[in-house]
């Protein structure tokens, strides 16, 4: 072994101990040698010229180092040259562009693999970091909140901060089976409303609805969200766009239900109160994007899914089928009732 370890007292504990791994090529340079750096640290090695003999011994031959390489400057740079290091380089970049956010992993792990990623690929951007940290999220509605707040950021840390807010509040905006929410008409800014039953005539089942209410929304403008006729979902499941719903009256218990262009409270079930919830948009063909959940605040259309036409308002306050989808009087959106 080299000189360059001195006395006698260093040689035995260093022996004695388990070494460090061999540097092969796969691992990050840098980290590396600085878990080399803290393990000679341990045994009384504090000279670079040392340690840089000690690592040197620990890479695999495959890997040139210059002999009279003697400082940590010097001996990374010669670990980088090599291939293996570009491969790796290359490699990182390729998982950075593929890493994509689950709910259900730690947060700790997922920035940990994330910044582990960014410095190993060479991405010291601060607006790269903020484009693979947003295109890790496989939720539209999500990605579009974070990147707004992204905007003015020039801080790493904060960006993280905001990335974590934003990710363990964003499931309480979530609509889901069972939320209790008001609709509200864009353009009139008023809310789907019913109150009692009142049948169109002599034992019938249906009754009129409206939109109504331009303050706070009453009880009469609440409706649960369902599963539709013929299923059973899971209440809390949060709901995806061009999933199909239900939505239950929760005074009546009427069902919002459609009979050709007519929009009624049906005192029981069918296909015609199977609502599909798109995503508003004035482009053709994004309302077929299954991307994202539904959130308080979205803008979206609901389909009757048998009349195959989108709920619609105006000022009248009639609520009725009609309309392509892309039009203001297609407009709505939902709130939790009671936030």
């Amino acid at each position: 072994m080299s000189d360059h370890f001195g006395s006698s007292c260093k040689l035995p504990l260093i022996a004695v101990t388990v070494h460090p791994s061999k540097y092969n090529g796969t691992q990050d340079p840098e980290s590396w040698l600085q878990d080399l750096r803290f393990f000679c640290r341990l045994h009384g090695i504090e000279e670079e010229s040392e340690i840089v003999s000690f690592a040197i011994l620990k890479v695999d031959p495959m890997i040139f180092i210059p002999k009279k390489t003697c400082t940590f400057t010097g001996f990374l740079n010669a670990l980088k040259s090599h291939i293996t290091f570009h491969v790796m380089n290359a490699s990182a970049l390729h998982n950075l562009r593929c890493i994509q956010y689950n709910p259900k992993e730690d947060m700790t792990d997922f920035i940990s693999k994330f910044l582990s990623l960014c410095r190993t690929a060479n991405i010291t951007s601060l607006e790269e970091q903020k484009t693979y940290l947003l295109n890790s999220l496989l939720d539209d509605n999500i990605r579009n909140i974070l990147a707004s707040k992204f905007r003015n950021v020039d801080d790493f840390d904060w960006v993280i901060r905001l990335f974590q807010g934003i990710m363990y509040e964003y499931p309480m905006h979530q609509i889901r089976y069972g939320s209790k929410i008001t609709i509200k008409h864009c353009s009139t800014g008023n809310f789907l409303s019913h109150g009692e039953h009142i049948p169109i005539e002599t034992d019938s089942q249906l009754s009129k609805v409206s939109c109504d209410g331009m303050s706070r929304p009453a009880a009469n403008e609440i409706w649960i969200v369902s599963s539709p006729y013929g299923e059973n979902k899971v209440p809390g499941d949060p709901i995806h766009y061009n999933s199909i719903i239900s939505l239950k009256h929760e005074t009546t218990g009427g069902s919002l239900h459609a009979t050709e262009n007519n929009v009624w409270s049906f005192m029981g079930r069918s296909e015609n109160s199977n609502w599909l919830v798109r995503r508003h948009t004035t482009e053709p063909g994004y309302h077929n994007d299954p991307n994202g959940v539904w959130a308080i605040g979205d803008i979206i259309i609901l389909e009757n899914v048998s009349n195959k036409l989108p709920l619609y308002s105006n000022d009248n306050h009639n609520v009725s089928l009609d309309g392509d989808g892309y039009e203001e009087n297609n407009k709505w959106y939902a709130e939790i009732a009671g936030q």
